[in-house]
This record gives C-alpha cells, sequence and structure tokens, in this order.
C-alpha cells in the first residue's frame, strides 16, 4: 500500500537521503560547538578584567619610538636670594610617544609656558643647587605640562621632562 501511494519508506533511495541529512545536522553541531569553544577560549582566557581601551593604547604605543619636542625659548626666571638678585636659566625638552599630545603641547604651549614659569619662578635657589631639588622640580614639571593636556584633551601623554641646559648664576 505504501508503494501505491507513491510513498518510498523502506527503499534504499529513503535511506541514503537520511544518511546526508544525519551527516550534515553531525557537522553542523561540531562546527557550531567548535565556534563556541573558540569564542569561549578568546572571550575567557588571559586576565580576568577586560581591556581598559587606555591600557591598551599605552601598550600599543610602548613600541613606538619616543617623541621629542624642545620648548622654545629658554625658561630665564630671577630670583632674590638674602637681597640678591639671582637668575636661573633652563632649556626644556619634553619626551612622549603620543603624536598627538605633542601637536596638543604646540597648540596649547602659552598654556603651558605660563604654567612652567609660575612653577620655576616658585621655586628655592638653594634647593635648586641639589640633584634631589632638580629631580623633583622635572617631576612637577611633568605633572603641570600631563594636568593642562588632562584639563584641555582628556589625557595626558607626555612622559618624560628633560633638561638639556640648566644654569644657576
Amino acid at each position: 500500500m505504501a508503494e501505491e501511494d507513491g510513498l518510498d519508506v523502506g527503499s534504499e533511495e529513503g535511506k541514503s537521503g537520511g544518511k546526508k541529512k544525519l551527516i550534515i545536522i553531525i557537522a553542523l553541531v561540531v562546527l557550531l560547538l567548535g565556534g563556541g569553544a573558540a569564542a569561549y577560549f578568546l572571550m575567557f582566557s588571559g586576565s580576568d578584567s577586560p581591556v581598559d581601551p587606555a591600557e591598551a593604547e599605552a601598550a600599543a604605543l610602548a613600541n613606538e619610538p619616543s617623541i621629542y619636542l624642545t620648548l622654545e625659548p629658554a625658561f630665564t626666571i630671577d630670583m632674590m636670594v638674602n637681597d640678591r638678585q639671582r637668575y636661573v636659566q633652563l632649556n626644556m625638552t619634553i619626551k612622549s610617544k603620543n603624536e598627538e599630545q605633542m601637536e596638543a603641547v604646540t597648540s596649547h604651549m602659552p598654556l603651558i609656558r605660563n604654567s612652567l614659569v609660575l612653577l620655576f619662578s616658585s621655586q628655592s635657589f638653594d634647593e635648586l643647587k641639589t640633584t634631589e631639588g632638580k629631580e623633583a622640580l622635572k617631576l612637577a614639571a611633568l605633572d603641570s605640562i600631563n594636568g593642562i593636556l588632562e584639563q584641555e584633551t582628556g589625557q595626558g601623554g607626555i612622559d618624560g621632562v628633560l633638561f638639556t641646559n640648566f644654569v644657576m648664576q
């Protein structure tokens, strides 16, 4: 009766079609499991915390060469020490690996120079004679520049301050 209705329930052609469907289904299941496993290992391997975009940018910049920018003209500061006029002249170069932030330094140079002049003129002449005083001044200058950049651009980006000339008279 099945043959009369045109249904090939027990024929060989029906079995081979079923095998093809089974092979396709198994292949799809294996493919989905493999994709799921790959996604799991990519998402959950490594550190437990998500990647911070700032850290990712810092890691990318770590392999870049440093860029240097000399702040011209030299800074000349006058100080009164024991009723004597004293002068400090220093040339500064800043270092960064972030080219965009170096361009931001150039565009905000008047604000940065003003901040640095105020910082330098507030220093003690006797403290600047020591290596520790000069190192502290470098760190304060770095903080000052990065503070202005954070205020103006939302990020710091300057890695170091170099005194290329430091004269005290």
